[in-house]
Order: structure tokens, then C-alpha cells, then sequence
């Protein structure tokens, strides 16, 4: 059978459709598949962690070549019949969950850093916040990839001024370089979403791409200024949580040749680093 007719079949041995609430879209074309997996450049050493099984059609791309792989799948009947697929397979590991609830540092524990990867067709309503969660585990992952809403991964790879360049751009590409390396059009999803998808592959760096004194300040500030993007820099973080007086703010624009009156979606993540280390050397000083 095709992955259509196994996708059409499993539907109609459970009496269901796609769970919209939960954003499935299964991915159908054998090709794409081999090209997700590809583009993780697994080897024979890795721990592959994939986010949103479905069916387990990308799962078997992984298992083929990983030395294991830890699939999580939050839906019920998609959970029981991966339990099916796999119960020969002892190096594939399942797990019935929500991601975005899950401890997932005891899994990335078992395997040097790398040796992880991290592969998933995300559900387009997750992405942000899963990517977000990734992030987190930064040293503990060599790479991602990711399908994702093409908007999405754009936003992610934009420039500076660009419309969608904002906080998860920042917070991205301090952690890690990003890169398209796919385009997979609707028809080769079951049911077809209303958007195109692309597939974005991040490389974790060794360490950050600037050098920050104070990361919860520095994202403080990314974010704040992302959270009023057509104010002017100035206000947006006087308003938005960054406690510090205008004089001292200005001094130190002034200071790093940077015009308060911007907007913050025109700073680069150099003059971001820049501002926050300014103003924690500012906030240090007063606290002293």
C-alpha cells in the first residue's frame, strides 16, 4: 500500500478523521520523507528524538539508520498503532504525551550532545513554543530538523527590518544557525493544510553568536522590544519591563552609537547584545 492508503485505511479501521485540534497533516510522499532524514545526517552512533510520530512513516526513515529513536505521539489510537509498528523494533522507544509538557532532559541525557538530534513534521500550532523549548536544551543537541509552516521558518531565517523579523529570529540565532533546506507543497500531506511547508535545519553552535553578560536581560530586551514593534526602541522598553530611567537609557545609546528612536525590529542581534550589556553594566553599577 501507499502512504495515502495506509493513512486512508488506519481512518477507516477506526472509524476517524484527522484531529484538527492536534494539527494532523500526515506526510505522504516516501521522497520528502527520505529527504527529512537525510537532512539529519544520521549515523549509525545517534539518538534520534522525534516530536509527533502520526503514523510513523518518518519514524521508520529514522530507525533504519539511528542507533535509536524516542517517538512521542500524544494521540491515543496513533500511540496504539506506532505500539504495533514498532514492537519488533527494540532501538525505537515510544512515548504517549504532550511534548510541550514533558521533561525531555532525562532523554537527551543518554546520548553525548553530538550524538542528538532532534527530527519532527510539527504541528503548525506548536512550533513556536516547541522551538522555544528546544532552545532550551541547547548543549544538550547537535541538530534539528524541523517541518514547520513555511511563515514560520521564514520569520526565523529573516533580516533585520524585514516584517517578520522578531523575537524567535533573535532567539534562534543566538543559539543556533538556521537554514532552509526544504520546500514540501500541500498535496504531500493527508488532508492537504492550506499552507505551504518548509523544512528548516538548525546546527547548534558551540556557543552563542554573541557574547552576552546577562541572557535573561538580553532576551528581556529582545523581547520587549519585539512586544511594541512600531514604537520607537526607547519607549517600547521603558514600557515593557526593562526597569531602568530614560536619561540612563539614552546615555547609553548614546554611548553605543545606537538612536533610541528606532524601531527594534531594525537592530541586528550584534546591537542588541550590545545595548543589553551596556545596560546590565549600567544596572550593576546602580545596584553597587
Amino acid at each position: 500500500m501507499t502512504l495515502y492508503q495506509q493513512v486512508r485505511e488506519f481512518l477507516k479501521r477506526t472509524g476517524r478523521n484527522p484531529n484538527q485540534k492536534l494539527g494532523q497533516h500526515f506526510l505522504i510522499d516516501p521522497y520528502t520523507l527520505q529527504e527529512i532524514a537525510w537532512n539529519a545526517d544520521l549515523t549509525e552512533t545517534d539518538l534520534v528524538l522525534e516530536i509527533g510520530a502520526g503514523l510513523g512513516f518518518l519514524t521508520s526513515e529514522l530507525a533504519a539508520t539511528a542507533k535509536r529513536v524516542v517517538a512521542i505521539e500524544i494521540d491515543d489510537f496513533l500511540y496504539a498503532e506506532l505500539q504495533l509498528k514498532f514492537s519488533t523494533m527494540p532501538h525505537v522507544s515510544l512515548i504517549q504525551g504532550d511534548a510541550l509538557k514533558l521533561d525531555l532532559s532525562p532523554l537527551l541525557n543518554n546520548f553525548p550532545p553530538n550524538q542528538t538530534k532532534i527530527v519532527a513534521n510539527l504541528p503548525y500550532y506548536i512550533t513556536t513554543p516547541v522551538l522555544w523549548e528546544l532552545l532550551k536544551h541547547h548543549r544538550k543537541i547537535d541538530a534539528c530538523v524541523l517541518t514547520m509552516q513555511t511563515e514560520v521558518a521564514e520569520r526565523i531565517i529573516s533580516p533585520p527590518g524585514n516584517k517578520r523579523y522578531g523575537a524567535l529570529t533573535i532567539g534562534v540565532s543566538y543559539y543556533a544557525n538556521a537554514e532552509i533546506v526544504g520546500r514540501i507543497p500541500p498535496d504531500r500531506f493527508y488532508p492537504s493544510p492550506q499552507v505551504d511547508s518548509s523544512v528548516l535545519r538548525l546546527q547548534m553552535r558551540d556557543t552563542p553568536h554573541v557574547k552576552v553578560e546577562n541572557e535573561r536581560l538580553f532576551f528581556r530586551i529582545v523581547r520587549a522590544a519585539f512586544q511594541a514593534r512600531r514604537k520607537m526602541l526607547r519607549n517600547a522598553l521603558l514600557q515593557n519591563g526593562v526597569f531602568i530611567s530614560a536619561d540612563a537609557l539614552n546615555t547609553i545609546c548614546a554611548q553605543l552609537d545606537i538612536d533610541p528612536r528606532r524601531r527594534g525590529e531594525t537592530l541586528d542581534i550584534a546591537e542588541f547584545a550590545a545595548l543589553a550589556n551596556g545596560l546590565h553594566r549600567q544596572l550593576t553599577e546602580s545596584a553597587n
